[in-house]
């Protein structure tokens, strides 16, 4: 069975071969840290070449955006870092038209940026602790929407600018028509060029379509695999309470085995001990505990 990634592939590539290649070639993922390494490893994308650019917090101001590519901040700082450089990621890169997605990783601050951004468009606040699994999905499907959006964008300008190409064919023929004895030969190239302009613009609405249906099945699994992840993980920690339950239970029974057993080791070693006590012995011992008894003035 084809999967929606290959599906799709195949829809670009029909896209393609009408339109010619896109001129989106790359997305970048700007690493914002005090030299913390990016946290996931980059996957191959079909399309795109993945890039990730390693940015110290104070030289957030220099980074350049260009049009011919897919930008993605990932800034992972503590709350004290974060304050030190909020403004200019807001001012810089919030509204910045080829800024995709500004997320924002904090181990000490999180709540209290997600208070500071619900205002912003792009920004992101990422849930401790950071799970490597959920974050490529987060850039992988960020990645593939911006690329879908751009390429649909790409295949409307196509359209566009093959509409002013046909609207000259007709010109000319037109013109040809006027000009030539043979108006009938002229009619029919204008009628055939006409059938290949519907011919192509049904083929990309169909295409379109069917990049959207797949965008949003893509979406509705991705939400499932999230589901299916935290329903794992909470499986996973009930597991391990319930191990810690059973072994400190178990510790208990072995000492309070141990107890019983020296409890039981005394009593053999008492009993064995009058065991070896002649009879004669016993009443010495009697009557001599009575005596005791007697000078204590013990009844």
């Amino acid at each position: 069975m084809i999967s929606l990634e290959q599906q799709f592939l195949e829809v670009l590539n029909q896209i393609e071969t009408v339109y010619g290649a896109y001129k989106l070639k790359t997305s970048v993922i700007w690493n914002i840290s005090n030299q913390r390494p990016f946290p996931i490893e980059l996957w191959k994308h079909p399309k795109l070449e993945l890039k990730v650019t390693n940015v110290p917090l104070e030289a957030v101001g220099d980074i350049e955006i260009t049009p011919d590519a897919i930008h993605i901040l990932f800034v992972h700082v503590s709350l004290a870092e974060w304050n030190s450089i909020s403004k200019k990621i807001e001012t810089n890169f919030d509204t910045h038209p080829f800024i995709s997605l500004i997320l924002v990783a904090s181990e000490d601050g999180s709540e209290v940026i997600l208070e500071q951004t619900k205002t912003t468009t792009k920004t992101v606040v990422l849930e401790n602790p950071l799970h490597n699994r959920e974050l490529r999905l987060i850039f992988d499907r960020a990645i593939q929407a911006e690329f879908y959006k751009k390429a649909a964008l790409d295949i409307g300008a196509s359209c566009l600018e093959n509409v002013g190409f046909f609207d000259g064919v007709f010109q000319l023929a037109h013109q040809e028509y006027e000009d030539s004895k043979n108006e009938n030969e002229a009619l029919r190239s204008i009628l055939k060029y006409k059938e290949m302009v519907k011919k192509t613009n049904i083929d990309i609405t169909t295409a379109l379509e069917k990049v959207n249906a797949l965008k949003n099945q893509e979406l509705i699994e991705l939400h499932e695999r999230v589901r299916a992840s935290e329903t794992l993980d909470e499986l996973r920690e009930r597991e391990l309470k319930e191990a810690r339950e059973l072994q400190k239970a178990t510790e208990q029974v072995l000492s309070y085995s141990r107890t019983e057993e020296m409890n039981m080791e005394k009593l053999i070693k008492a009993h064995d001990k009058l065991l070896d006590y002649s009879e004669s012995e016993i009443r010495a011992l009697l009557k001599e505990n009575k005596e005791l008894k007697a000078r204590l003035g013990i009844s």
